[in-house]
């Protein structure tokens, strides 16, 4: 009986440490990952609200649940800033201007720091 009891208690240890280690992954380690410029994230609606409320900014309908989005606030004048929904390599992604989301998911694409965000500079 306590060496069930033992091989359960290592088990769950062990369970918890790599549940752990997993989310700690999420976390991009680079510095400066909100000053990018140029980016693209491999957006899963399950990861954050920000991931629906932008498909709703942009009148996305139906909703993706996961999709890429790729932001280019490389311009000195914000009125150039752009996002691409979808893949920017495809022969005619939709593009909409940045001001066209809210101030929310702005600063939530910006500040985002999930090992699914790519720098493209």
């Amino acid at each position: 009986m306590k060496y069930s009891k033992t091989i359960l208690l290592v088990l769950l240890t062990f369970l918890f440490s790599l549940s752990i280690n997993c989310s700690s992954s999420k976390k991009v380690k680079e510095p400066g990952v909100k000053k990018w410029t140029y980016f693209k994230i491999y957006a899963d609606a399950d990861d954050a609200p920000i991931f629906v409320k932008l498909q709703d900014d942009l009148g996305i309908d139906p909703k993706t649940e996961r999709y890429s989005v790729v932001v280019d606030k490389r311009d000195s004048d914000p009125n150039n800033w752009y996002i691409i929904f979808g893949d920017e390599a495809s022969s005619n992604p939709p593009r909409f201007a940045w001001s066209k989301l809210s101030k929310e998911v702005q600063e939530g694409l910006v500040s985002w720091t999930g090992s699914n965000k790519e720098n493209l500079q």
